[in-house]
């Protein structure tokens, strides 16, 4: 199913890629990008053997979909820093995903990671922007560096997965429908907001919901993530163009 199934040394994010030998169909998961939910798609869809050319076979259809770096920096946070952390060793090691984002701003600090403390958003995106992405985690690296040594024949969007159905229905001929792998509860718009960047992850999962990204994502941070994720922001705006001219 996965790339790394057919070639035992490729590196990522080639050894990621899922592929289906017997639709010719390949499939680029973006950590963040609804990725649970499309990769369960994709194995429900397809049936796997072992061992092809594939990575340089032209009959292979590729696709991939993109989400706005934005949203997409939010839901990470969201996800691994207030929703389901991950824990710290039980001596006291930094947590997976999230330990380099916490120990890089408490240095920058000269003060000894809390890893229950945490960082706040603000912090997060600090940490974000002055880092590339061979220092950072999967789900934080930049969509650009999933894409790196490919070429795709339909980039679609998060904003437009109602769009993704049409494309790939021909391809496996069966009907597709895209299951959600869990939502989450958002705090309605018209709540009192408050300066929900600037707080810890306790208590924004003290709060009866979690925060829009609108919550988070104030002028500067916008701008910040903006500039840090530019090349993934001009892939994205053009697929969404294009989806809506579809």
């Amino acid at each position: 199913m996965k790339v790394a199934e057919f070639f035992e040394n490729s590196e990522w994010p080639l050894c990621s890629l899922l592929v289906s030998k017997k639709h010719r169909v390949i499939y680029t998961p973006i950590a963040k990008n609804a990725n649970t939910s499309l990769k369960r798609l994709f194995v429900r869809l397809s049936g796997h053997t072992r061992r092809d050319e594939i990575l340089n076979d032209p009959s292979y259809f590729r696709y991939v979909v993109l989400r706005n770096p934005l949203e997409r920096a939010v839901s990470g946070y969201l996800d691994k820093f207030v929703r389901n952390p991950p824990p710290s060793g039980t001596g006291g090691e930094a947590p997976m995903i999230i330990g380099a984002a916490i120990d890089w701003v408490y240095a920058h600090r000269g003060e000894k990671p809390d890893y229950n403390r945490s960082i706040t958003f603000l912090e997060f995106v600090n940490y974000l922007a002055q880092n590339d992405d061979d220092n950072l985690d999967t789900h934080f690296k930049s969509q650009e560096s999933y894409l790196d040594q490919q070429k795709f024949d339909f980039i679609g969007t998060v904003e437009q997965m109602k769009s993704l159905p049409e494309v790939l229905e021909p391809l496996f001929n069966q009907y597709v429908e895209i299951e959600h792998s869990h939502r989450v509860l958002r705090r309605k718009l018209f709540l009192r907001r408050g300066r929900k960047e600037m707080q810890l992850p306790k208590h924004l999962r003290a709060q009866r919901a979690l925060p829009h990204a609108s919550e988070l994502l104030n002028i500067g941070i916008s701008e910040q993530l903006k500039n840090r994720y530019s090349t993934d922001y001009e892939f994205w705006h053009s697929a969404l163009i294009k989806g809506q001219a579809r």
